[in-house]
């Protein structure tokens, strides 16, 4: 830094170091020779913390300057400064890989003396201050100049070493510069007891062990969400649940924390189907399951599936002590969600959702069918957009809730060679995101309706995605629905995956 040039009134920096300022420096162990590479300056100022005129050491800004007052502690900026960073037009004109970033000018110094080029420190122009609140929820003010020093070249430089202070508003000061100048090259020095900043440490400890301090004991920024691998918590391992069919063995497995989503043309059966499964599950291991049917009512519908899946029997076969005894079992498993306007958003099914696990402990929770929700749509929103929102945060709710969350969604029109196939789980009206998003897909396929006049009720269950291999793997199940008995049976003999 050049030296500072003689004002033209009697106060401000002068030319030069008096015996005052040498004095002073020598006493935190700082050299004149140190002072001068920076740029220090000597002169007198009027200081309003004490009400006087008092010697005081100088440092140069690129606009203006700012004093300490000699011997007593106190600070003033002269007129016209602006807030940067000190010896900022060093640091810019060198561009080194390393800058040391500390709280004051004396600790600025303190660096360079202990052997740190003049070309790699930086301090902030006023330090950290108590703050008031929660600072997370406040937007970060006053370091405007941080954001000029990047545009003019400060963001070329690879790795920052925070040297402030040790105190509470030195460690506010340190996040913010952190997120500021960018967590990846951000490090920080812990000082050793007894001392808060970088000319404490070399007055108690010496030169060169502050240097080696800052140069090979700086840490690394911690960042949320990089780990090495012995640093990653175990996962709890999957729940697995069966769904009730010995053929499949472990073709299928379904589970909490995770999202699976069926798709199917109309009339294929996929709500009865999977009503049929999430029943085998309900039954097998004692959990009680939350449903939002749209489309296929729990009274008379779903009462009429679950009467005859637990009794055997066909509704109209049954006494009334069968049905007294299955509507017993429904009430204590199963609950049902009901807008009572008919107009479900996501949030409320969510809402009802939460109140179904926390209160009933739900394992398991549907959505019957997705369009119903569709009407929420805020109109800015496309539909990809608003589709993957809102998978996300079923996603996250399944995961955070720990239960399994399932949707049933309706295909898009398929038109050309493909009318008549199986649809995909990118035929999903709507988005990609079906396929991408979901952590299980199923498709349930009936080839043919009808031959001739005769009704035919082979169906076919695709397993087509498993996101991990505990969930089983993509595979074709045949399935034969059995009208006598109200229920699917499974005809499967190790089928493979895309016939």
């Amino acid at each position: 830094m050049d030296s500072p040039r003689i004002v033209g009134t009697a106060d401000g920096p002068q030319a030069g170091l008096n015996a005052a300022v040498t004095a002073f420096a020598g006493s935190r162990r700082i050299s004149r020779q140190t002072l001068e590479a920076l740029g220090v300056a000597s002169g007198t100022a009027w200081f309003p913390e004490l009400g006087r005129k008092s010697e005081g050491i100088f440092f140069r800004y690129r606009d203006g300057w700012k004093a300490r007052a000699i011997p007593d502690k106190a600070f003033v900026a002269g007129k016209g400064f602006k807030l940067s960073f000190w010896n900022l037009e060093n640091v810019l004109r060198a561009n080194p890989g390393t800058v040391y970033i500390t709280e004051g000018e004396m600790d600025d110094c303190a660096l360079v003396e202990a052997g740190i080029s003049r070309d790699q420190v930086l301090s902030v122009p006023n330090g950290a201050v108590e703050r008031q609140g929660d600072a997370a929820e406040k937007e970060i003010r006053g370091y405007g100049y941080v954001e000029e020093a990047l545009k003019q070249g400060l963001s070329r430089v690879k790795k920052f070493v925070w040297c402030g202070d040790s105190d509470g508003p030195g460690r506010s000061l340190r996040s913010d510069m952190a997120k500021m100048l960018g967590m990846a090259r951000f490090w920080f020095v812990e000082w050793p007891e007894g001392c808060k900043d970088p000319n404490d440490v070399l007055k108690h400890e010496g030169g060169q062990f502050l240097r080696e301090l800052v140069t090979d004991g700086a840490l690394p920024w911690p960042i949320d969400g990089l780990f090495k691998l012995s640093e990653l918590p175990e996962p709890a391992p999957l729940t697995l649940w069966n769904p009730g069919f010995a053929e499949w063995e472990s073709k299928i497995r379904l589970a909490p924390r995770t999202m699976s989503v069926v798709t199917g043309h109309p009339g294929h059966g996929k709500t009865q189907m999977f009503t049929q499964i999430w029943f085998n599950i309900v039954r097998s291991y004692c959990i009680p399951m939350a449903v939002a049917s749209f489309e296929t009512r729990a009274k008379p519908h779903i009462r009429r599936y679950l009467r005859t899946l637990l009794t055997g029997k066909l509704e109209k076969d049954m006494d009334d002590g069968e049905v007294a005894k299955a509507d017993r079992w429904i009430e204590e498993r199963y609950l049902f969600m009901v807008h009572p306007e008919s107009r479900p958003t996501l949030k409320w099914f969510l809402d009802m959702a939460e109140v179904a696990v926390i209160r009933h402990g739900a394992k398991i929770v549907q959505l019957d069918p997705w369009n119903r929700l569709e009407a929420s749509r805020p109109p800015q929103m496309s539909e990809t957009e608003y589709i993957g929102m809102c998978l996300r945060e079923f996603h996250s709710f399944c995961h955070d809730m720990n239960v399994h969350g399932q949707i049933l969604a309706h295909p898009a029109k398929m038109e050309g060679n493909r009318r008549g196939q199986a649809p995909g789980l990118e035929d999903i009206s709507g988005s990609k995101n079906w396929e991408n998003m979901v952590d299980q897909g199923f498709v349930v396929y009936r080839p043919k309706m009808f031959d001739g006049g005769q009704r035919l009720t082979e169906a076919e269950l695709h397993h087509r995605k498993a996101r991990y291999e505990e969930l089983g793997y993509p595979c074709v199940l045949d399935m034969k629905f059995k009208p006598e008995q109200g229920r699917y049976v499974s005809t499967d003999y190790d089928v493979g995956y895309g016939r």
